[in-house]
């Protein structure tokens, strides 16, 4: 009894023993430390590749996953990781990605996309703290965005909106002469409200004294055809700068007004001024015009022939030639339409100037050979043969 029992237990050790010698160890997986600042610049490069192929919204989502996850190494990360400045990085691509979506938008004229995607960057653009971007050029960036706003919204047709950007960019930009502009312009020609449109440069004019400013204000009343208000601001800005630019200017605007007498007295003021030979020419060419506008013939012949004998102008000349013939004043008749043939041999209208006064100074010989080459023009063939038909010519 005792022997089986013996037997007993060694069997039971024996299975034991088996049993465990079965168990075979089986190795544990080793599970990797998750490092936070890998994956994020992981991210950082997916984002990049993304934003190569165009692909912005892949990209903003990978940038937004790399903040989280430079964030999340924060607490562990040392001085040379660089957590804020890549954040700012991640932040800046961001605001970039957002840019060119709305970039694209603006080139299929979908404003309103464009809109809120502007919208989207300068919200991040207005978040960061500079690390290592300057806060001058942040502050070149919203300007941008705000600029870009305003033409979204005008181009939505949201004016009274795009006003508001432009305001914001006055604010960072005080009297900014573009902005002042386009704000006046969006007022005047969207909003139709004059009144706010030009107090807009008024107030700048005046608070800068700025010759440039009061010269953009009288040429947008000009613009108008308002032409007492123009006059007024130019004349500010020539008591401001009497330089020969301003004189010019105030030429042109009173030329342009057929305002003859006035422009002659600026006109005069650069004669004054010495000009270079070919300047001065076209200014006494210009004074004989206007003289010749306000009917006053002496005087526009005067200025002409000052005009004339220091450039000879063929053109100019051929004027001369005319106001001559109707004068009967023959032999300045043939030195003016002479100087315009030795510019145009061909010129039908001064060989018939000059043929006719052959004719009436009894040069019968000159007078046919300048008559005898129109005789088959449409303007003066006829004429001309009349005269050549006359027995005094020679056959």
């Amino acid at each position: 009894m005792k022997l089986k029992i013996l037997c007993l237990i060694s069997i039971v050790a024996m299975l034991i023993l088996t049993a465990c010698g079965g168990n075979k160890r089986v190795p544990q997986e080793v599970v990797p430390v998750r490092n936070p600042l890998a994956l994020a610049h992981e991210a950082s490069a997916a984002g990049n590749d993304a934003y190569d192929e165009k692909l912005y919204n892949e990209a903003i989502i990978s940038f937004t996953e790399a903040i989280a996850l430079f964030s999340e190494a924060a607490p562990t990360a040392v001085p040379s990781d660089s957590i804020s400045i890549n954040i700012e990085k991640m932040n800046l691509n961001i605001a970039k990605s957002h840019i060119d979506m709305a970039s694209d938008s603006m080139g299929s004229q979908m404003y309103n996309e464009a809109i809120i995607n502007y919208q989207n960057a300068l919200t991040i653009y207005k978040t960061i703290s500079p690390q290592r971007i300057t806060q001058a050029e942040l502050n070149k960036n919203i300007l941008g965005v705000y600029n870009n706003l305003a033409i979204s919204l005008k181009n939505a047709g949201r004016y009274e909106e795009a006003i508001q950007y432009y305001d914001a960019i006055l604010e960072m930009q005080p009297n900014d002469p573009e902005t002042l502009n386009a704000k006046f312009f969006v007022l005047r020609d969207n909003i139709k409200d004059d009144t706010r449109a030009y107090a807009v440069l008024i107030k700048y004019a005046e608070a800068s004294q700025d010759p440039a400013a009061f010269i953009n204000l009288a040429e947008r009343y000009e613009e108008r055809g308002n032409n007492v208000e123009a006059g007024k601001y130019y004349a500010k800005a020539l008591a401001l700068r009497p330089d020969a630019d301003m004189n010019r200017r105030m030429v042109n605007f009173y030329r342009n007004a057929k305002d003859w007498t006035n422009a002659n007295i600026y006109l005069e003021k650069l004669v004054a001024t010495n000009p270079p030979t070919g300047e001065l020419a076209k200014y006494y060419s210009m004074i004989g015009n206007n003289y010749d506008e306000l009917g006053n013939k002496k005087k526009m012949v005067e200025y002409y022939e000052k005009s004339i004998g220091l450039d000879r102008d063929p053109q100019l000349a051929k004027v001369l030639a005319g106001y001559y013939n109707s004068t009967k004043t023959y032999q300045k008749v043939v030195t003016y339409a002479t100087m315009t043939l030795a510019a145009d041999s061909r010129d039908a209208d001064a060989l018939m100037l000059r043929g006719l006064a052959y004719y009436q100074l009894k040069n019968y010989s000159s007078a046919k050979v300048d008559l005898e080459r129109i005789q088959n023009d449409p303007k003066w063939g006829t004429q001309a043969k009349n005269i050549l038909k006359d027995k005094k010519m020679p056959k």
